[in-house]
C-alpha cells in the first residue's frame, strides 16, 4: 500500500493447503469472511468460518495456514496516514487484539449486511479521484470501524479478554512506554504487583514473557517508522531503544522474516490488502 493510497479494499476467493510464511505489515487489516473456511496462526492456531471479522494490527506477525474456498472482503488502511491511532475509541478492537485477545469477532447477519454495503461503497469511492475522495473514504472507514466495535460488544462471549485486568494493565503500560528503557520491575511497579507475579500472569495469559512484549512493541514502533519515514535504519534502531544496530537488525529479521531495509522496500510496494493475511 502506497502512502498516497492510505485505504485499499478487495474482494476475492482463495484456496490453498500449504502453510504460508509468517507475515506482518505496516497497515491495519480487517477481513470479513463470507463463505468457506481458513486456518490461521495468531499466537494459537484458529479456525475461521463465515460470518467472522478478523483483525490484524499493524506490525503484528500472523500466518494464514490454509484456506478452503475462502470468500472474503479485505480492508487495509494506514492508520498513521489517516491520523487514527489505537487510542481512538473506534480502534479498540485492534488495541484489544494487540493486548492478547483472539483476532476475531462474530458478526450477526443484519450487521454483516451493513458491513458489506459499507465495504462496497468504500471500494467504489477508493477508485474515484475527486477532491472529496479523501474525506469520504475516511468517513466510510470510521463507519466500518463503528460497526465492528458494536459487533465486538454484542459478541461478548467470544470477545471477552482472555487476560485478567492485571495482564491487560501490564500490556497497556508496555505499549505506552515501550520506547523508554523499561524492565519487568518497571512494569510491576506500574501495576502494583511483584515482578514474579506479573511475569507469571503475563506468560500464563498470553504465552509471551514481559520481555517478549517489550521487544515486540519496540519492533512494531520501528516497523511504522520504516514504513512512514525516511529515517535511516541506524537512527530508527536508536530511537526505539537499540544501541547496537546489528542486534536490532538481527531481532527485526527474526521477528519479521526480513531485514529492516528489505521490509521497508516490501511494504512500500503497492500491496493488495489480502496479502496481509498470508
Amino acid at each position: 500500500m502506497h502512502a498516497t493510497q492510505p485505504i485499499a479494499v478487495e474482494h476475492g476467493v482463495m484456496s490453498f493447503n500449504e502453510h504460508s510464511e509468517e507475515a506482518s505489515h505496516a497497515e491495519h487489516v480487517l477481513s470479513l469472511i463470507l463463505d468457506g473456511s481458513a486456518r490461521i496462526r495468531h499466537g494459537d492456531e484458529i479456525t475461521l468460518g463465515a460470518g467472522v471479522v478478523t483483525l490484524v494490527p499493524a506490525g503484528m506477525p500472523h500466518r494464514l495456514l490454509s484456506a478452503n474456498n475462502l470468500e472474503a472482503w479485505w480492508l487495509g488502511f494506514c492508520a498513521g496516514c489517516l491520523s487514527i491511532d489505537e487510542t481512538h475509541p473506534l480502534m479498540s478492537p485492534f488495541k484489544r487484539v494487540r493486548s492478547g485477545m483472539p483476532p476475531m469477532i462474530v458478526i450477526e447477519p443484519t450487521r454483516q449486511a451493513r458491513l458489506l454495503s459499507l465495504l462496497a461503497d468504500l471500494r467504489e469511492e477508493c477508485q474515484n479521484n475527486t477532491p472529496e475522495t479523501g474525506v469520504v473514504t475516511r468517513c466510510l472507514l470510521l463507519l466500518i470501524l463503528a460497526e465492528v466495535n458494536r459487533a465486538m460488544r454484542a459478541d461478548s462471549p467470544h470477545t471477552a479478554p482472555p487476560t485478567d485486568s492485571l495482564t491487560t494493565r501490564a500490556l497497556e503500560y508496555i505499549q505506552s512506554h515501550c520506547l523508554e528503557k523499561i524492565s519487568l520491575q518497571d512494569v510491576a511497579t506500574a501495576v502494583h504487583r511483584t515482578p514474579a507475579h506479573v511475569a507469571a500472569a503475563v506468560k500464563k495469559s498470553t504465552g509471551y514473557s514481559v520481555g517478549d512484549w517489550i521487544a515486540r512493541n519496540k519492533l512494531q514502533a520501528a516497523s511504522l517508522k520504516l514504513a512512514h519515514t525516511g529515517e535511516s535504519v541506524e537512527k530508527i534502531a536508536v530511537s526505539v531503544g537499540w544501541s547496537d544496530v546489528t542486534h536490532f537488525i538481527r531481532q527485526f529479521k527474526k521477528h519479521y522474516g526480513a531485514t529492516p531495509a528489505a521490509w521497508r522496500k516490501q511494504v512500500r510496494a503497492n500491496h493488495r490488502p489480502e496479502e496481509a493475511t498470508r
